[in-house]
């Protein structure tokens, strides 16, 4: 399971020597990349499986859900059943198979475990009409964070304080987000409870190291082994979002003023 970050991909060519090597299934966690490339080859297109979210802080939104998609007609329609309570109904071989259980009623035959992932007309319609803007707004956050990014390295109090996170080699990104790393990471609750009373929200980089969340007891894992870059991220680490409008100098000098100010 292959997580993009925040528009971001990992060195594929080299993730892929690894999978051919060892014959394994790759499920590309695709949801904050939705229109980044590698190669000019677009993430979600190297694995088995991949997945895509249309929350509504994405690079598009229906509101909520999302989009998984698959190579082989297998995967489908397994996909199929399990976004609704593994049911046979609307699958190819559901008369094939409902022969085999004619004590059930044909229309009411669950034939494998699932879920109720079924999105609702309305959501699949506003993100249908959100993929004809798509391109329009990849470019427009791209440009925006540029734009951001610039001005905030423009200020050598800024410059000096903070990491910018660029995309890695042969990446085209299409940003989710703004990630940036505090060199001192005892500064950092401070610096951002004042940008935030200023008016600028944050979120942590995918919560951090996912080790230290509580939630992780309940599988009662021994011996967790120590993961330094998951710790630099989760002490150090978080990300600002990217307008979707155009933005102007006063947006602009308003935001280096209050990270200036706050560090």
């Amino acid at each position: 399971m292959l997580v993009h970050v925040l528009g971001n991909s990992t060195e594929m060519d080299l993730l892929l020597k690894i999978i051919k090597k060892n014959k394994l299934i790759l499920i590309e966690d695709t949801c904050e990349s939705l229109g980044s490339k590698f190669k000019k080859k677009y993430l979600g297109t190297f694995g088995n499986l991949s997945t895509f979210s249309f929350y509504s802080s994405h690079q598009i939104s229906s509101g909520e859900g999302g989009m998984i998609c698959c190579k082989t007609e297998e995967d489908y329609e397994i996909i199929k059943a399990l976004r609704s309570h593994g049911w046979l109904r609307g699958l190819q071989n559901e008369k094939k198979i409902s022969k085999k259980y004619k004590y059930l009623d044909k229309r009411f035959i669950f034939y494998n475990s699932g879920f109720n992932l079924r999105p609702t007309d309305i959501s699949a319609a506003i993100g249908l009409s959100q993929f004809n803007d798509f391109d329009k707004l990849k470019f427009l956050r791209n440009v925006n964070r540029d734009k951001i990014i610039n001005k905030l390295k423009s200020n050598n109090k800024i410059r000096n304080s903070l990491i910018f996170i660029e995309p890695n080699n042969l990446v085209l990104p299409s940003w989710f987000s703004i990630p940036i790393l505090m060199k001192n990471k005892n500064k950092k609750k401070l610096f951002i409870k004042k940008i935030e009373q200023k008016g600028i929200e944050t979120r942590p980089i995918i919560s951090g190291n996912f080790l230290k969340q509580p939630a992780i007891k309940k599988y009662k894992i021994k011996n967790i082994e120590k993961f330094p870059c998951s710790d630099l991220i989760n002490d150090c680490g978080f990300f600002i979002g990217i307008p979707n409008q155009k933005i102007n100098s006063n947006f602009l000098k308003k935001i280096e003023s209050i990270f200036k100010s706050s560090i």
